[in-house]
C-alpha cells in the first residue's frame, strides 16, 4: 500500500471557481447550483491542472471558463466530490470538449443510481449519460478507488472519510438503488482533495462535505500524520442545519484553526452568516469567477 505519510508537498496553489451557486455582484460570471473548482498545482518542476466536479449545467460551466481563460483541453484530471446531479451532470460533455484521455477519479460507488423521494422520486446521480462505458468511450481512464491514495506529488484523494462525530455523516435522506430496492444512502463515496502547501500546512478541497467537515480534517490530519490545517474551500452541507450542528461544526472547525475558511455551494445563508462572525478576516466569501492563490 503507498505510503500516504510521505506524498510530499506543493509549491503554490491556485483555485479557481469555474461553477458555484452565485455569480457575485455585477458579474459576467453564471451562477448556477453545483460546484466545479479548478485546481492549478505546482510541484517542483511539476505542473498540473486539477478539476474537482463539473456542476450540473454544461453551458454555464463553459461560459464560465470562457470568461476565466481556460480551455477544457488543458485540464490534467477529473476528481469527483460524489455522485449528486449538482458536481457530476455535465461531465460526459465536459469529456466530449477536452477530446482526449484523461484520469477521472472518484469512489467506486460515484456513478450508483441514487434517488430523492422527497417531495417526489426522482434520480439524482450522475443520469444516463454519465455511464461507465460512455465515460471511457469519450477518454475518462477510471480511476474508481475508496482508499486515500496520491493525484500527484503532495496532493491526496481522502478516499472514504472516516465518520467519529455524533452530529455528521448520517446521511440526507437519500436512497441508492439495490437489487430492486430502495436502501437509504449515508454517502460513503463522499471524498475530498488534500493539498499538503510547503510551509504551511493541509489545504482541504471539498465538494459537498456529506461526510462532515469536521470528520473530512480529522481524517486528513490522521491519514497524512500532519496536524497543521492551514484551510478549507468548498461546501460545507449546512444549509438544512439546525443551530446544535452548526455550532458543534464551528467549534470542530475552531478547535482545527485553519488561517483560512471559504465556504460556498451548499453552506447555507445562516451557517456563512455565522462562520462570517467567528473567523473574521480568515473567513472569505466564494462565488463563480473568485480565484485564490496560496
Amino acid at each position: 500500500m503507498y505510503n500516504i505519510k510521505k506524498f510530499g508537498e506543493v509549491d503554490s496553489l491556485r483555485v479557481t471557481v469555474l461553477m458555484e451557486d452565485y455569480a457575485g455582484y455585477e458579474s459576467g460570471y453564471w451562477g448556477s447550483h453545483g460546484i466545479a473548482l479548478l485546481l492549478d498545482v505546482k510541484a517542483g518542476g511539476t505542473n498540473k491542472r486539477i478539476l474537482l466536479d463539473v456542476g450540473q449545467s454544461f453551458e454555464a460551466l463553459m461560459h464560465n471558463m470562457e470568461l476565466t481563460g481556460v480551455e477544457p483541453e488543458s485540464i490534467d484530471m477529473v476528481f469527483l466530490s460524489h455522485c449528486h446531479y449538482d458536481h457530476t451532470l455535465a461531465l460526459a460533455d465536459v469529456l466530449e470538449q477536452m477530446n482526449k484521455e484523461i484520469p477521472v477519479v472518484g469512489h467506486p460507488k460515484v456513478l450508483r443510481k441514487n434517488f430523492a423521494v422527497d417531495p417526489f422520486l426522482k434520480e439524482i446521480g450522475a443520469g444516463n449519460k454519465n455511464t461507465p462505458g460512455k465515460l471511457t468511450g469519450l477518454g475518462a481512464q477510471l480511476a474508481l478507488v475508496g482508499e486515500p491514495f496520491p493525484l500527484m506529488e503532495g496532493v491526496l484523494s481522502t478516499g472514504e472519510v472516516e465518520r467519529t462525530t455524533d452530529f455528521e455523516g448520517r446521511g440526507i435522506g437519500t436512497y441508492n438503488l439495490v437489487d430492486g430496492s430502495l436502501v437509504p444512502d449515508s454517502l460513503v463515496d463522499d471524498m475530498s482533495i488534500i493539498v499538503n502547501l510547503k510551509g504551511k500546512g493541509l489545504f482541504v478541497v471539498s465538494g459537498c462535505s456529506h461526510a462532515g467537515i469536521v470528520n473530512i480534517l480529522e481524517h486528513s490530519k490522521k491519514i497524512t500524520g500532519i496536524d497543521n490545517i492551514y484551510g478549507v474551500i468548498g461546501g460545507l452541507h449546512l444549509v438544512n442545519a439546525d443551530d446544535r450542528v452548526i455550532t458543534k461544526t464551528i467549534d470542530g472547525l475552531e478547535g482545527v484553526n485553519p488561517h483560512l475558511v471559504i465556504p460556498g455551494h451548499c453552506t447555507g445563508q445562516k451557517a456563512q452568516y455565522r462562520l462570517r462572525e467567528k473567523f473574521g478576516d480568515r473567513y472569505l466569501p466564494m462565488n463563480s469567477g473568485s480565484v485564490f492563490v496560496l
